[in-house]
């Protein structure tokens, strides 16, 4: 071993005094510097999950289509039937996307992308969930055009096309945007790939990007002082990846890999230690033969980097000539990392010198890193209600409705799609035949796939748990109301400081809420992400952003030429209500955009409710009663109406509540509703289904032609509504980027 036993303080290495108490126990010796600088990268939130881990544990993780469960592998993976599985899963990337948008954007979809392809599936999709902050702040619009065109960038570059997603506006992101991606790909179940590494005397590679400088002794985008244009750009081409793909569908062909992983934020060091965990083994490491952009990096550095674009795989020493060979044709670089071994230690050498030796089984996710129990408030016993009467009736709707379409919350991002490879999106289902949830054909055996991505940020604001439930009630109501089947979750978790008791308490809140609502509607979480830390400064005070638990949803789709759509196909059908109303405002855009106030309960959700509505639109799909479903959501019943008759142009003619006051009525977002639309010959058999569910339903009314009428008072025609809904990003953005 070298000598380098000089004991260090805790702030040198992100570590707490205890902890490097307990290393020295670990070890039964000093550390030296090399290792103190391992266990904290190591042990970090990022890499151990040590402040979330015992509270992720409540998940429920298992079910009748899961394949591969959260934490086992990159991705999760759950079984679509015929030999095939969908590999997916949700990453966040918003700390590198509050100091280079655009790059941080690129980079996070890829790593996620790599994450899918590295277990030998195709990625077909990604969705993503952004969140910027006050629409009014210059800021904001270099922010959400730099991550839009950074998401841009990669689906042009990989050809992975963007299917969905969501955009939500308001000032606790001011400083720190959310920046969450989805991927989403599939693989026949006997071609998918463990990361793992194992049996003594196999070999470890790095394949990919040449090692550089990345997040040594700085944050990776911090660029350096010395950083250019053509540099940046080198660092931004995807054609690594793209080739990285090409590698790996060859050498998984040939059966010629034991396992594959990314090489992540923890570096080789990370994903090295993780391989081996897996595989119950050590490693010893040499990193002499390291593809590398400086000279002068050493193994140290080599190991820690963060440069992007590289992936580690484990062989039978026989394929290192045939793999070496594939990696040269393939314009992908090739370095012998290390070799296998069964003492279960990473053990780095710099030719005979013993630099760093550490038992695997303390790092990371292996299973004895340390795990907390951070202090948490208790956000049960909050409220922040309000009632109607708490708030100003407006004296003129047609003039409120104006108003609220220029919420960036409520407008239409069509726009937004316009950044996007308009080649990769010809023949989408999703963009040809719109509905709730974005349809992913597989292009095998017919299957075809369903995926959403949803968290309103003002059901967040005082209730955690309700609103997390809200989030994985209402992605389930998104598959469902397209017609398809749930079968699993990701989720992206979005909260401040975790030593923060009232940003962790949200956490808390937020877990419990997921973990029971997946529960009730039969779906596991298979894959996911932490992020904390997201904060940001008002008035001197540091603040968590609002709670972000992101919830990304798979389904099955059984046949995609009858997928259910969101738009009004007849003039004359009649508009049904199907669910009940509440005189309730809370948690809704109307609240925040009209009146002002940001801080409320989320809407009325009562669960017994929801999973009535969604066995009933099941029903009611199955037996083609139905010719549209779109469910209640953002902006309350006459958005929803409204985006059911942009598509086609068409209007509508409904009568409100008398019980319900008419502002909650046509704008509170009270769950478990959806609106739907039904011929005239099949009303009967309609209203026949819907009495024989038990669930409540009422007639709103019927399509018009192009004019919206409520309650005998005409709003206008369709044609000026279309233009305001769908032109609002634009000329947010200013139109001269167009």
């Amino acid at each position: 071993m070298s000598e380098n036993t000089t004991f260090f303080d805790a702030e040198t290495f992100d570590l707490s005094s205890d902890e490097i108490e307990r290393i020295g126990e670990i070890l039964g010796r000093k550390p030296n510097r090399l290792e103190l600088e391992l266990f904290s990268i190591l042990w970090s939130e990022h890499a151990s999950y040590k402040n979330s881990l015992k509270w992720l544990s409540i998940l429920p993780q298992k079910g009748t289509h899961v394949v591969v469960e959260a934490g086992k592998e990159n991705a999760g993976a759950v079984d679509i039937g015929d030999g095939l599985v969908c590999v997916f899963k949700i990453e966040s990337h918003n700390h590198p996307c509050a100091v280079q948008p655009r790059l941080g954007a690129s980079t996070g979809l890829r790593t996620v992308t790599r994450d899918v392809f590295s277990m030998g599936a195709k990625p077909l999709a990604f969705l993503n969930s952004l969140r910027f902050g006050s629409s009014r702040r210059d800021t904001t619009r270099w922010l959400f055009d730099e991550v839009v065109s950074g998401l841009a960038d990669f689906e042009r570059g990989f050809g992975i096309p963007a299917v969905g997603g969501e955009v939500y506006f308001n000032s606790s992101f001011n400083t720190n945007p959310i920046v969450n991606n989805m991927v989403i790909g599939v693989a026949k179940r006997e071609d998918l790939i463990s990361a793992v590494a194992k049996g003594k005397g196999n070999m470890i590679a790095v394949i990919g990007a040449p090692t550089g400088r990345d997040g040594i002794d700085e944050n990776v985008f911090d660029m350096p002082r010395d950083i250019n244009d053509f540099t940046l750009n080198k660092l931004s081409n995807v054609d690594v990846e793209v080739n990285l793909f090409k590698l790996i569908k060859i050498l998984n062909a040939r059966k010629v890999i034991i396992g594959i992983q990314p090489v992540g934020a923890q570096g080789i060091v990370g994903a090295v230690t993780e391989m081996v965990a897996r595989g119950d083994a050590g490693v010893i490491v040499r990193t002499d033969n390291i593809p590398v952009r400086e000279d002068d990096l050493t193994p140290r550095d080599i190991i820690i980097s963060e440069t992007w674009g590289r992936m580690l795989i484990c062989f039978a020493p026989d394929k290192a000539d045939e793999i070496r060979n594939l990696a040269k044709e393939n314009n992908i670089e090739f370095g012998a990392l290390g070799e296998v071994t069964d003492d279960r230690d990473f053990s780095l050498y710099a030719g005979n010198d013993l630099l760093a030796q550490v038992p695997v089984k303390y790092l990371g996710m292996a299973g004895e890193a340390p795990v907390y129990e951070p202090q948490y408030t208790t956000f049960r016993n909050q409220s922040f209600h309000y009632g109607v009467d708490d708030v100003s009736e407006p004296d003129h709707y047609p003039k409120t409705v104006k108003q609220m379409i220029s919420s960036l919350n409520i407008a239409s991002k069509k726009w937004i799609t316009k950044k996007f490879e308009k080649s990769l999106h010809a023949e989408d289902l999703s963009t040809k035949f719109p509905s709730d949830a974005s349809i992913i054909d597989t292009y095998r055996n017919g299957k075809t796939l369903v995926a959403t991505v949803d968290c309103n940020p003002s059901y967040m604001t005082s209730d955690p748990f309700t609103g997390a439930q809200i989030a994985v009630a209402e992605a389930v109501r998104n598959i469902v109301c397209a017609g398809g089947k749930p079968l699993a979750v990701s989720d992206c978790l979005n909260f401040g400081n975790p030593n923060d008791p009232d940003a962790f308490g949200a956490f808390v809140a937020s877990i419990q809420g997921i973990a029971k609502a997946c529960e009730l509607f039969k779906v596991p979480v298979i894959s996911g992400n932490v992020s904390f830390y997201n904060q940001r400064s008002l008035d001197g005070q540091i603040m968590p952003v609002v709670p972000s638990p992101v919830i990304g949803m798979v389904g099955l789709l059984k046949m995609a030429e009858k997928h259910t759509i969101l738009s009004f196909k007849h003039k004359g059908d009649m508009i049904f209500l199907v669910g009940r109303s509440h005189n309730d405002i809370n948690g809704s855009e109307y609240l925040r955009y009209i009146h002002g106030i940001e801080t409320s309960d989320p809407p009325v959700y009562n669960p017994e409710e929801e999973f009535a509505l969604h066995r009933a639109i099941e029903g009611m799909i199955a037996k083609s009663l139905v010719r549209s479903v779109h469910d209640v959501s953002n902006g309350g019943l006459f958005f929803t109406l409204l985006e059911c008759v942009i598509p086609m142009e068409y209007g509508f003619d409904i009568t409100s509540d008398a019980e319900i006051r008419k502002d909650a009525f046509l704008f509170g977002e009270s769950q478990s509703r959806a609106v739907v639309s039904v011929s005239a010959e099949k009303q009967d058999k309609f209203v026949d289904f819907m009495i024989a569910q038990k669930v409540p339903f009422s007639v709103l009314g019927h399509v018009t032609r192009g004019e919206i009428r409520i309650d005998d008072e005409s709003y206008g025609f369709i044609g000026e509504y279309k233009k305001m809904f769908e032109n609002q990003f634009k000329e947010w953005q200013g139109g001269a980027k167009q």
